[in-house]
């Protein structure tokens, strides 16, 4: 995490363009007053909104940042799920080239494919599924030993 008591100084521990950071902050600051946000529309959904601080206004997502000290921390792409992954059906059982289940082999979570077939509805999409199809599948596990 860097940070700085100006937004100048926070460019210059990040090694980024002060003057780009300024504009980006004046920016940001000008439109949040008004609850707008131009450059990726936060708030704009009810699901967004859900997700914001209900007592701020106009917008629950957007407010300027006005006070110091500035943090700022680097942010690179990364994956926390999957669409792909081994096929399955209803009860977790990993399916084989003919979509026959293999006996003993189930799969849930990251290693199964997704039950979305590659979308995204809303947050949990990668826990909720691994939760209920790794119940299923040890559900069904435990009923094969006994």
């Amino acid at each position: 995490m860097k940070t700085g008591r100006t937004i100048a100084a926070l460019a210059q521990a990040c090694g980024i363009d002060a003057t780009g950071l300024e504009r980006t902050f004046s920016d940001w600051n000008r439109d949040a007053a008004t609850g707008e946000d131009p450059a990726f529309g936060r708030g704009t959904t009810p699901y967004m909104r859900l997700q914001g601080d209900p007592d701020h206004g106009p917008n629950p997502c957007v407010a300027p940042i006005l006070k110091p000290p500035f943090f700022a921390v680097e942010v690179v792409p990364g994956s926390f799920g999957t669409f792909a992954g081994l096929t399955t059906d209803g009860r977790a059982r990993v399916l084989d080239g003919t979509g026959t289940p293999i006996p003993g082999l189930w799969a849930a979570g990251t290693d199964s494919a997704s039950v979305f077939g590659g979308h995204y509805p809303a947050g949990g999409i990668n826990l909720g599924p691994a939760l209920t199809f790794g119940f299923i599948a040890g559900r069904d596990a435990a009923e094969g030993l006994q």
